[in-house]
């Protein structure tokens, strides 16, 4: 156990100036801050002279749910970041709550972004965090429960609302999961069987979220040409139900919408705010973005048929009729990008593997096809939906104008779902955020940075003794070089573990040394209320 860190810089986590000190540390948590140098030693004093000492990193959106669950290697990718907390649950995708009757369909539909699912006899997410509690964690891990994990287990993939009963049920499954200890509920108002849902359906569940004090957060039904209608559809909702809103991954999406369609969100965002309603927003420092493929296919195509649809003549017919022109009430995200811009990331099948890595307008000039729709739609059924894709949709100076908003959280949105390369926002996020926007591009101040990646996290999803460095919080700590942390992943080669922090702290003890996990586990599972 660490007594004490001496003679750094101290980056409280709330936003105040750097200043030269250190920290005392008993039980696992900070019990003096102090100011000025020091000349303690000692095996339990680490001496942080010219380097920063920081509140562990906050993940607020990542999908490693199964990973956390199951892979023994999970928090290597996470605290070679930095990161101490995640928080899982994220776009009304997850395994848990499911039934009998729909799982199998629903572990194949997330399979892209939370990995295969291992056998289980698991149905509720009470079920998924007391198993949770019982592995040996390196790092801390807590979890929103999916709205769309509710609604898959209440009525399956049916392309309309739910009826009183199917609703009552998948209330019920909110309601069994924040007693559990869920941190809030998220919407994936874009996929299945979400994007059928009526606004009852989805007040009554973010209704049932703010009963017991969570937040509501939200991959909203569009990011692109309905992105303003979207925002004000999911204030509504959250509005209605009195519940707190964290707009997911908040952007701008398609080239057309650049540079114009992000400030009217904003508008709307602000409004909201100036009228009292508590929303606030997150985004990752990337211009590309990572789903399934399956949130590439209009509902239309789909309506009434399984993936199998796609892999036939009148299926492939159905989708070149959709996938070029706009969707009422729902972004039609290769339309507004191209095929150039939709890259394949993840394929289940070995004779498909040799897409990965390519862009699909790409692979339709290798195999000499002048429409790829055919080809694509008899992938997607091929692959049974489980297929990556890195879709390269957002402007870089609307990704800097949501990063710089005071209310906006960084996080990194990673992808576990596998696949040769995956984006590199999984391995590299977090200090992507401080190589780029602090000490390349000097968009912000190093206190502003961490501000967003510590104490703002922690409000919004209610973590009161993280986040911030000062007497009675957890000792969750980082000590870095400013000009040592960097990211190694990128798009062409994402697999690359960050590197440049010298030691990072869980409850006091050391859990990263040189950005390597120590054995151990030093995390735990973190429940609200």
């Amino acid at each position: 156990m660490i007594r004490k860190i001496i003679n750094g810089i101290v980056c409280d986590g709330e936003g105040g100036k750097p200043f030269l000190g250190g920290l005392e540390i008993e039980n696992g948590r900070i019990s003096r801050v102090f100011y000025g140098p020091s000349r303690d030693v000692g095996s339990d004093v680490i001496d942080a002279r010219g380097q920063y000492i920081t509140p562990g990193f906050i993940d607020i959106h990542r999908h490693h749910d199964l990973c956390a669950l199951y892979d023994a290697s999970f928090g290597e990718l996470e605290i070679a970041q930095g990161i101490t907390t995640v928080v899982g649950g994220n776009c009304g995708l997850a395994a848990f709550p499911n039934s009998d009757r729909t799982r199998e369909a629903q572990f194949r539909y997330i399979e892209p972004c939370l990995g295969k699912m291992p056998e289980t006899n698991m149905h509720l997410f009470s079920e998924y965090m007391d198993a949770l509690a019982k592995k040996p964690l390196s790092i801390n891990v807590t979890s929103l429960v999916g709205a769309g994990a509710c609604a898959t287990a209440a009525m399956g993939y049916e392309s309309r609302p739910m009826s009183e009963a199917e609703r009552a049920q998948a209330v019920a499954y909110v309601e069994d999961a924040m007693k559990a200890g869920a941190v809030g509920l998220s919407f994936g108002i874009m996929y299945e069987p979400e994007c059928w849902l009526s606004h009852e359906d989805q007040v009554a569940m973010a209704r049932m979220c703010a009963k017991y004090g969570g937040v509501v957060t939200c991959h909203m039904r569009g990011e692109g040409d309905s992105l303003v209608e979207s925002v004000r559809e999911i204030i509504e909702i959250c509005k209605e139900a009195g519940a707190r809103l964290e707009i997911s991954h908040f952007k701008a999406t398609g080239v057309r919408n650049w540079g114009s369609r992000i400030d009217e969100a904003i508008e709307v965002i602000e409004a909201a705010r100036a009228e009292g309603v508590d929303v606030t927003c997150d985004a990752y420092p990337y211009t590309g973005g990572a789903t399934t493929a399956l949130s590439l296919i209009p509902p239309v195509v789909l309506e009434g048929h399984d993936l199998s649809y796609l892999g036939t003549k009148e299926g492939a017919e159905k989708l070149r009729a959709e996938i070029m022109k706009k969707q009422d009430g729902w972004d039609n995200m290769v339309e507004s990008i191209g095929w150039e811009r939709t890259v394949i990331s993840g394929v289940t099948l070995e004779k498909n593997r040799w897409v990965c890595g390519k862009n699909v307008a790409q692979i339709a000039k290798e195999l000499g096809l002048e429409d790829p729709c055919e080809w694509f739609g008899r992938l997607v059924a091929e692959e049974e939906g489980k297929i990556g894709v890195i879709i390269m949709s957002m402007s870089a100076e609307d990704v800097d104008k949501v990063l710089k908003l005071p209310y906006c959280t960084v996080i990194s949105d990673g992808l576990y779902g596998g696949g040769s390369n995956p984006h590199p926002r999984l391995y590299g996020a977090f200090p992507k955020m401080i190589r780029e926007y602090v000490v390349e591009r000097s968009i912000m101040p190093i206190e502003e940075a961490i501000y967003k990646m510590t104490a703002l996290p922690a409000q919004r999803i209610s973590l009161k003794d993280r986040g911030v460095l000062k007497a009675g919080m957890a000792a969750d700590i980082n000590v870095f070089a400013l000009g040592a942390i960097r990211d190694n992943a990128t798009f062409a080669d994402s697999k690359q573990l960050a590197e440049g922090i010298s030691y990072t702290l869980i409850g006091g003890e050391i859990a990263a040394k040189d950005s390597r996990l120590v054995k151990g586990g030093r995390g735990r599972v973190l429940r609200a209320r």
